[in-house]
C-alpha cells in the first residue's frame, strides 16, 4: 500500500491505496475523507486528468504521490442519483467481491450513461405520455429502452 495525498480547498488528505486501485476507487476513498462526492471529482496528477476505470499503475503513480482535486459544480439531480448508484453498490457488494462490484457498477453507470445520450426527442415524449398517461392503450413502443 502507498500514501497518496490530495489536495482540496488548501486542506490535504492522506489515503493509503494499492497501485492496483482504480482511480474510482480512490475517488470513493477520498469522498470518505474529504466528504467531496466522488461523482463531482476531477482527479489530476501532472496536470492530466484521470479517468475512473484505469489503475493509479496505469499512470506511473507511485508512492507519495500528490494528487490534485479539483470539484465540479455540484447538479441537483446527480446528488439524487448517487443514491441510487450508492443503494445499487450495495447490494452488488453482498453477492461480488469489492473489485467485481465495482467493475460491474462502473459498466452499469457507464451504459445508463449511453442509453440516456441516444435517446431523441420523440423517445423522450413517448416516454413521458407513458408515464404521465398510463390509462393510454399499449400501442407506444418502448424498446429504445433497451
Amino acid at each position: 500500500k502507498m500514501a497518496e495525498y490530495f489536495r482540496h480547498d488548501f486542506r490535504q488528505a492522506h489515503i493509503f491505496v494499492s497501485e492496483n486501485d482504480t482511480v474510482l476507487a480512490v475517488k470513493r476513498l477520498v469522498e470518505d475523507k474529504l466528504q467531496v462526492p466522488a461523482a463531482q471529482q476531477r482527479l489530476l496528477f501532472r496536470g492530466k486528468a484521470l479517468s475512473d476505470e484505469h489503475s493509479l499503475s496505469f499512470y506511473s503513480i507511485g508512492p507519495g504521490s500528490r494528487l490534485n482535486l479539483m470539484v465540479k459544480e455540484r447538479v441537483t439531480q446527480e446528488v439524487r442519483s448517487n443514491s441510487v448508484w450508492k443503494a445499487l453498490s450495495v447490494i452488488l457488494e453482498k453477492h461480488f467481491s469489492p473489485s467485481d462490484a465495482e467493475r460491474v457498477l462502473e459498466y452499469v453507470q457507464k451504459d445508463y450513461e449511453r442509453s440516456l445520450s441516444l435517446l431523441s426527442l420523440d423517445d423522450i415524449e413517448r416516454l413521458a405520455t407513458r408515464i404521465l398517461h398510463p390509462q393510454l392503450p399499449e400501442t407506444i413502443d418502448l424498446g429504445f429502452l433497451d
